[in-house]
């Protein structure tokens, strides 16, 4: 009951939450001559039905403008008309045109057209924000949108600013997309979905001083605003393919190659956009396809599937109805395992059945063998020494080009998000909008069925699971002279399946030329299901995590965008609960963990000894930002503000039940957890140099509190079994600055270099980074993910249309564009062998230069061509990904003394054969080519 109040009461606030896709023009327009204000002058944005009309102190705005470039034209009686073109609408930003009209006596007086420059500085960009426009994505050698976010300053893989990973919020036109399950599955916290680059017009990668719209994100928000439909029909038709010639040394280090028989991957990539029937209606389509035949290491196969599409109805200038849709599909498989030389071993063991999940039928475990001379080298099918005479070699015969693909593990995601969004403007200033939407993803791996066990007549099919071995372990590791052994059967199964429906409601008003007032509430109501199965090494028994649970989040704002000259403020405040309950059954935790409960139920579900109801937890967030132009060219910004994060399911539900526990290795979720809290400080300070270039100066605090991390209790009541139960029980904190020297985008050339110093230090680097005991201290150390020195360069060189001498009318060195992307990271952390230290040595530090060189051939105006060439990792750098063993890469070997400072040994054999992972390496240089026609 206190839950529906609560939700009542919320919805009765302002009807108000606005994750920003739009921005706003605005500006005053005054009497050329005299500098009086002008009130009526009709303001339009030609080709839409957006506009507004000055008021009686000459003061415009045009609110909810989707971001891009426009047309915007000024009229008024006894005034030439004015027209600006080149106005480009940014995320959440004010473009400012202040237009000074002049006197005419004759009607038909020719208007005078200026071009809008895109202003350096943005004097109302009170916190560090990073906005990339489709063309910057579509000339960048990237192939998603998540790559571009890695180039930005304070950016070290999936970790902003020193955060962990799942601390990140992806945000798809305004709607968070993020799985209630979290750390299943996803990347930049559980961001399961995916959407084609041609689709968005805009990204928008903010590092810190998030303004009280946004909730239930702490150290990053990717905002993608996606292509909306326009008067005329645009489209672009890309295809691309990575050719397997370009990356046959993978790793060359040991002198190991593996032979890449066909194209590694092939991009298929559209858009279209355009009016349907009349400019009221209009549509937005794209598409990705990518198919993988093979990765760098043997058998990763992979399709991966990613549409996206929306529908606008604008029923007049004020009503605005859009529908959209984007749906992922992706499977792939990670047939290739360091290290796995593994022997037969006679075992038939029957299938294990659970809860009406099963196998297909009982099955004896399969082996293959596959002959390497040279030790993870190039495969060897034939016998060329004569000497291969194994009964296994018929298997390897027979699977090796087609069962084999179908055999061993296999991963499957899906994801369909729709939503709705209605937009009322109820006046020249104020305007509501409702949001609904529904997301889906779902998460599953097994094993293929090959040998058709069910009798359907299809091998390749996918079990529910299949328990008939405990796999290749490393106990069961037997080498056999240079073959692999690649195992089937192996017992794991995980089926995960999430719902979020989300209600937003969201008003937002121009109260005066000074306040920009908004406020909003949201509601998300989630349902997961997990099923998990999987195989306990040592122990010898199937460990069971099956459950399904619904949560609730309701969070609630509302904040005053401040704009006088001399200074620009946001001051917001909010508000968010999380209710582990969802609206159904309560769900109850042990009181005690060492003494949890006396009995099992009939149902296998244990009774609690005490058992006590998990609560729903609230926070009050205040967030300020402060932007002071200190002149014209340079502007001071500070934020500061508290952020709040739900725990993911996984920390809070993982069995939670009590089931199939052991002696040791029981990992229990916690539904009473707290939520993550940061508080975060931002000062900086931007100053333009001349007319094109741009310094900027940011420094950075964060205080990371109730982070998840897991405890270990000796639990008496089920004979002194440990119980490792999730807790607020880690802390962090990361500090730092960044530099950015940014030139801007001119005939020839243009772009950025940064740098980033940070330092990240904290308890533990993730929520599995080791059991304590209850009441155990533990020490500051340098997190995983700190790089002390991050240095990124975006690089665009071009040359223009008519550019160097022509035949005819073509130009064959115009229009050529060449893109670089350069990163260098110092070392992250390592721990040292045979010490208590935690990431107190540094792995060596990394550097790779990627390029796209591209030339546009036009056939009119509208109609052209571009050929392209991508360049990855351009002067073949093999950086260390991780280190195999700490103690031969520090101390070496007295046998082979070599091995010293060699990252990829993972063991040493009996024999003394060295054991090595190719992993340990990223890949090397590959190329991609590709075409784009476009109109």
């Amino acid at each position: 009951m206190k839950r529906f109040l609560l939700l009542l009461f919320l919805f009765s606030l302002p009807h108000l939450i606005w994750a920003g896709v739009t921005g706003k023009i605005a500006g005053f327009i005054t009497d050329a001559k005299t500098g009086e204000p002008l009130p009526g002058v009709n303001v339009v944005l030609k080709g839409t039905s957006m506009g507004a009309a000055t008021d009686i102190e000459g003061y415009y705005v045009i609110l909810n403008v989707p971001p891009g470039t426009y047309t915007l034209e000024a009229s008024f009686v006894g005034y030439k008309n004015v027209i600006v073109n080149d106005v480009v609408v940014n995320v959440d930003l004010t473009t400012r045109i202040d237009l000074k009209m002049e006197e005419t006596t004759l009607e038909t007086a020719e208007a005078i057209t200026v071009i809008a420059e895109k202003p350096m500085i943005r004097k109302d960009a009170i916190s560090t924000r990073h906005l990339v426009s489709s063309r910057d994505m579509e000339l960048q050698p990237i192939t998603s949108f998540q790559e571009v976010a890695r180039f930005q300053p304070g950016v070290v893989g999936t970790h902003f600013r020193g955060g962990r990973s799942g601390e990140v919020l992806v945000l798809i036109d305004g709607i968070p997309v993020r799985d209630p399950a979290g750390t299943y599955s996803g990347s930049f916290g559980g961001f399961t979905s995916d959407v084609p680059k041609l689709g968005i017009e805009q990204m928008e990668v903010s590092l810190g001083g998030f303004s009280a719209e946004y909730g239930n994100v702490q150290s990053g928000i990717l905002n993608l605003a996606l292509k909306e439909g326009g008067s005329r029909f645009t489209g672009r038709l890309r295809f691309s393919s990575k050719p397997g010639f370009g990356a046959t040394t993978s790793f060359k280090e040991h002198g190991y190659r593996f032979k890449l028989l066909q194209p590694l991957e092939n991009y298929y990539e559209g858009t279209l956009n355009g009016p349907i029937f009349s400019n009221k209606i209009a549509f937005s389509l794209s598409a990705q396809v990518v198919d993988r035949n093979q990765g760098f290491y043997m058998n990763e196969k992979g399709f991966k599937q990613n549409y996206q599409g929306k529908l606008t109805f604008r029923f007049s200038p004020n009503m605005k109805l859009s529908l959209g849709a984007v749906v992922n599909r992706n499977k792939w498989d990670n047939f290739y395992f360091p290290a796995s030389k593994y022997g037969p071993r006679p075992n038939y063991q029957k299938d294990t059945y659970y809860k009406g999940i099963r196998a297909g039928s009982d099955t004896l475990e399969i082996y293959r063998y596959v002959n390497d001379k040279n030790l993870f080298g190039k495969i060897d099918i034939k016998n060329e020494s004569g000497l291969f005479d194994s009964t296994a070699y018929s298997v390897v015969k027979t699977y090796y080009m087609a069962g084999m693909q179908e055999y061993l593990w296999h991963r499957k995601q899906a994801s369909n998000l729709f939503y709705m969004n209605w937009t009322h403007s109820l006046g020249a200033k104020t305007f509501y909008e409702i949001r609904l939407n529904s997301f889906y993803s779902n998460y599953h791996y097994s094993t293929l069925d090959v040998d058709d066990r069910d009798g359907d007549g299809n091998r390749d099919e996918d079990l529910q699971w299949d328990v008939s071995k405990p796999g290749p372990h490393p106990i069961y590791r037997e080498r056999e002279d240079n073959f692999w052994w690649l195992r089937g059967d192996d017992p794991g199964y995980r089926d995960q399946k999430s719902w979020t429906q989300t209600l937003k409601a969201d008003i937002v008003s121009q109260a005066t030329p000074n306040h920009l007032l908004k406020g909003g509430i949201q509601v998300d109501y989630h349902t997961t299901k997990v099923e998990n199965i999987s195989w306990t090494l040592g122990v010898g028994i199937y460990r069971y995590d099956i459950w399904t649970q619904n949560s609730l989040d309701v969070g609630a704002y509302i904040q005053d965008k401040i704009e006088y000259e001399g200074i620009i403020g946001l001051v917001g405040l909010r508000f968010d609960a999380f209710d582990p309950n969802g609206i159904y059954d309560d769900i109850y935790y042990p009181a005690d963990y060492a003494n949890p409960f006396t009995s099992v139920g009939a149902d296998g579900i244990p009774i609690l000894q005490n058992p006590k109801k998990a609560s729903m937890k609230y926070q009050l967030s205040p967030r300020i930002g402060i932007s002071h132009p200190i002149t014209e060219k340079s502007i001071l910004h500070f934020t500061y503000g508290h952020y709040f994060q739900r725990p993911d399911g996984y920390y809070l539900y993982r069995n939670h039940y009590l089931q199939s526990l052991t002696k040791v290795g029981n990992y229990v979720g916690n539904p009473n957890l707290s939520p993550e809290k940061t508080v975060a400080y931002e000062l900086g300070v931007e100053q333009q140099i001349g007319n094109d270039y741009k310094i900027t100066v940011t420094g950075y605090y964060k205080d990371i509190t109730n982070l998840m991390n897991y405890y270990k209790f000796v639990a008496r009541s089920v004979g002194d079994r440990e119980l490792n139960v999730y807790m607020n029980a880690d802390y962090g904190n990361s500090k730092g600055f960044e530099v950015t020297f940014s030139k801007r985008v001119g005939k020839f050339f243009g772009g950025n270099i940064n740098y980033t110093y940070s330092v990240a230090k904290g308890r533990s680097s993730s929520a599995s980074g080791g059991a304590n005991s209850w009441n155990s201290v533990k020490r500051m150390n340098f997190l995983a993910f700190d790089q002390t020195h991050t240095v990124n360069a975006v690089l665009n060189f071009r040359t223009p249309a008519d550019f160097g001498s022509a035949i005819g009318s073509f130009h064959p060195f115009g229009n050529w564009m060449l893109n670089m992307l350069f990163k260098y990271g110092s070392g992250l952390p390592y721990s040292s062998y045979g010490t208590d230290r935690v990431n107190d040595k540094r792995m060596p530090a990394t550097h790779k230069l990627d390029l796209k060189l591209t030339k546009e051939l036009r056939f009119s105006k509208r109609y052209g061509m571009r050929l392209f060439l991508d360049v990855f990792n351009v002067y073949d750098k093999h950086n260390v990904q991780f280190i195999g063993d700490n103690q031969y890469y520090e101390l070496g070997d007295p046998n082979d003394p070599t091995i010293k400072g060699d990252p990829s040994v993972i063991w040493r054999e009996a024999d003394g054969t060295y054991v090595r992972s190719p992993l340990a390496y990223s890949p090397g240089r590959y190329i991609r080519l590709g075409f784009e026609l476009f109109f």
